[in-house]
């Protein structure tokens, strides 16, 4: 495996199989992408990705590339977006090809999605679904970006270099006013780094603008290792919860803050990564479990 891809397989090893097949006429929902809630989704109609309508569509973009953020209460659409394409949320054979194209990052209160494009950052969209809007986000994310690798290439060369390639590997809404992204950075020379980029959600404008970056945690130190772990964790409870039913969720809920408890009366960082990777172990089952009945 191209061990630039690792935390992207680590992070959604747990939801290769998190697609519901459709039927005739029936939305096609990517569970990956799920709300915390359960409400939303991001899906595709099946008869309409089949349909003739398609071809109007065509003479722009590619039909599949029309997809929906879904009430899966209701089955209605609430809001489509374009530039991505049903495959890039459906379930990947990891282990021979393990490329992630694209995610989902779900505000708390759900009024925002953010739509990562993993290898075109320049695509990712940010969705503010109570007033039914879709904006493009990459240019703001390529500009810190670039402008991070430019100013630690400069610190070191003390001459302006071109930027480095990056991907976006990670992205999580700390609230819904705040996001941060991780990007994997890969110069010329193969060399790679990883910043975690903040920022701040400008819900009028539906858009986001750069505060700052933090370094990518160490995942050789235990505190490193620990940090992402718990990342890793967390990304599994909100898609659980977001598949299970009301019961269950609060059952959850009441599981999780118990975790937490227990990791923080752990003082060693090494014992919290043992911690964590047992309860990832018991999350995807979980998953799994969940999955089956859908």
């Amino acid at each position: 495996m191209n061990p630039k891809l690792l935390p992207v397989y680590l992070l959604f090893v747990c939801q290769s199989q998190l697609v519901a097949e459709p039927a005739a006429n029936e939305m096609q929902i990517f569970w990956s992408t799920v709300s915390p809630s359960g409400t939303y989704a991001v899906a595709q109609s099946e008869a309409r990705s089949m349909s003739k309508d398609n071809d109007k569509a065509g003479a722009n973009r590619d039909p599949a590339t029309q997809l929906s953020i879904l009430n899966i209460q209701s089955q209605q659409p609430v809001l489509a977006f374009s530039g991505f394409k049903a495959v890039d949320f459906a379930p990947l054979d990891l282990t021979d090809s393990p490329m992630i194209h694209a995610f989902c990052a779900w505000a708390p209160q759900e009024d925002h999605l953010l739509i990562v494009n993993v290898l075109d950052p320049f695509g990712c969209l940010l969705a503010d679904v109570p007033d039914g809007r879709v904006s493009e986000v990459g240019s703001t994310l390529l500009a810190a970006a670039a402008r991070i690798a430019n100013r630690r290439t400069t610190r070191k060369t003390k001459s302006l270099a071109q930027p480095a390639n990056f991907s976006i590997i990670d992205a999580h809404f700390i609230s819904s006013q705040k996001c941060y992204l991780t990007v994997d950075y890969e110069s010329g020379s193969g060399s790679q780094r990883r910043v975690d980029l903040y920022f701040q959600v400008n819900a009028g404008a539906n858009s986001l603008a750069f505060e700052r970056s933090e370094p990518y945690p160490n995942p050789s130190q235990p505190l490193g290792a620990s940090i992402l772990a718990g990342r890793q964790v967390e990304h599994l409870y909100q898609t659980l919860r977001g598949i299970l039913n009301d019961a269950d969720r609060q059952i959850l809920t009441m599981e999780q803050q118990s975790w937490l408890g227990g990791r923080e009366l752990l003082t060693n960082y090494e014992d919290r990564v043992t911690f964590a990777q047992t309860r990832i172990a018991e999350l995807r089952q979980k998953l799994k479990e969940e999955l089956q009945k859908k």
